[in-house]
C-alpha cells in the first residue's frame, strides 16, 4: 500500500474488536517509529507510554471519567494504548545529552563543528526564552510524531484513534508524570474495528486541493 493509499483508508475507529490483539512485532515497529520522528533541533522532547494489557489500559482509562465518559470504552475496548507525553525540562542537561548522543552515534566530524553545534541549539532555544513558550513549542514537535504515528499505523493496516479528550491532570496523579518531568498530550487508542464500526463507513471528507494548496 502506497503512502498516500494510506492516508486515503485512514480513519479514527470507534469501536475496537476485542478479540483481535496487535502483534508484538508491529507493535515495537510503532514505538520505534515514534522514537524515530523528526523534531526541531532534533530535540526528541517525547517520552511514549505503551498500555498492553488491562491493568495498564485501566491506568489510562481513570482519566476517562466523567464529561470524557464517551473515551472510557474506546480505551478499554482498544488493543493497546499509548500516551503521547512532552518533556518539562528541556534545560541544558537535556541539550548536553543531545549533543552527546549526536557526537557517539558520529554526527560531528570535529570538535569546532560539535562546538557550533552546540551554540546554533542554545540560540534557537533561546528564542523560547519563557517557560510557557517553550513547552508549547516542545508540545508542536510531540504532534510531529503522534502524526507520524497515525500514518504508520494506517500503513500497517491497524486502526487508531487519537484522543485528546482526558482528564491529564488525572492521567498524571496515576502515572505519576509530575515527578519524571512530564506532561501528557495525546492518547492513542490503537487496534482493529468491528465489522459495524459506524465510522469506518463513512465518506472521508476533507475540503478540496484548491482550497488548502496554493503553489507558487
Amino acid at each position: 500500500m502506497s503512502i498516500l493509499e494510506s492516508a486515503k483508508r485512514r480513519y479514527s475507529c470507534k469501536h475496537f474488536d476485542t478479540s483481535k490483539k496487535i502483534s508484538a512485532e508491529d507493535i515495537f515497529a510503532l514505538e520505534e517509529i515514534v522514537r524515530l520522528s523528526p523534531s526541531s533541533l532534533n530535540i526528541q522532547p517525547w517520552h511514549l507510554f505503551v498500555a498492553e494489557n488491562m491493568e495498564g489500559k485501566e491506568k489510562i482509562a481513570s482519566s476517562t471519567q466523567g464529561f470524557y465518559q464517551f473515551n472510557q470504552r474506546k480505551v478499554l475496548d482498544a488493543s493497546h494504548v499509548m500516551l503521547l507525553c512532552v518533556k518539562t525540562d528541556l534545560n541544558d542537561a537535556h541539550l548536553e545529552k543531545l549533543i552527546a548522543k549526536e557526537d557517539a552515534d558520529g554526527r560531528f566530524k570535529s570538535p569546532e563543528i560539535l562546538q557550533r553545534a552546540k551554540e546554533v541549539r542554545n540560540w534557537f532555544l533561546s528564542q523560547h526564552a519563557t517557560d510557557k513558550d517553550r513547552q508549547s513549542w516542545a508540545t508542536h514537535q510531540v504532534y510531529l510524531a503522534l502524526g507520524q504515528l497515525l500514518l504508520a499505523a494506517a500503513d500497517m493496516g491497524i486502526d487508531t484513534l487519537p484522543i485528546e479528550g482526558f482528564d491529564k491532570e488525572i492521567l498524571s496523579q496515576a502515572l505519576n508524570l509530575p515527578a519524571q518531568n512530564l506532561e501528557p498530550v495525546a492518547l492513542v487508542a490503537l487496534g482493529y474495528s468491528t465489522a459495524d464500526d459506524f465510522n469506518k463507513h463513512l465518506a472521508k471528507s476533507r475540503f478540496e486541493f484548491d482550497d488548502v494548496v496554493t503553489v507558487l
